[in-house]
């Protein structure tokens, strides 16, 4: 009885340390996302990440801020019930290094649902920018 309870808990422990975290994942799911999108995927260095939750207000949000910038009808305001989360926010900085050589320092916001699929926003700074013109 006691090898198997062993043998149970070992393979236990083997199962639960090769899973990867949340954080793990949308680290993986947004490196994948960029590296598709640079200009050659091998020529791709992953930078810093950062991580905050991002919820249906946060989207409702960003949403209303590029309606204004686009001169189109505001979504409906956010309610109290919009504050679960659907997502992780990362903000992510990375280096592309051309065919020719030269080196691009570049960074990205980008929003990664439960399921893994991937979203660029449209960086806080320019959004900023383009609201007060």
């Amino acid at each position: 009885m006691k090898p198997l309870f062993l043998a149970l808990l070992c393979a236990g422990l083997l199962l639960t340390g090769c899973t990867k975290t949340t954080e793990q994942q949308t680290e993986l799911a947004v490196q994948d996302f960029v590296r598709n999108r640079v200009s050659d995927p091998k020529n791709y260095f992953p930078g810093k990440f950062k991580f905050s939750p991002y919820t249906k207000r946060d989207s409702l949000l960003y949403l209303a801020q590029m309606a204004q910038i686009n001169g189109q009808p505001a979504p409906p305001a956010p309610t109290p019930a919009d504050s679960v989360r659907i997502g992780t926010l990362v903000y992510h900085d990375y280096r592309d290094e051309m065919r020719n050589g030269v080196s691009v320092r570049d960074s990205g916001e980008y929003v990664v649902r439960p399921n893994g699929d991937v979203r660029i926003l449209m960086a806080e700074s320019i959004r900023r920018r383009r609201l007060q013109k």
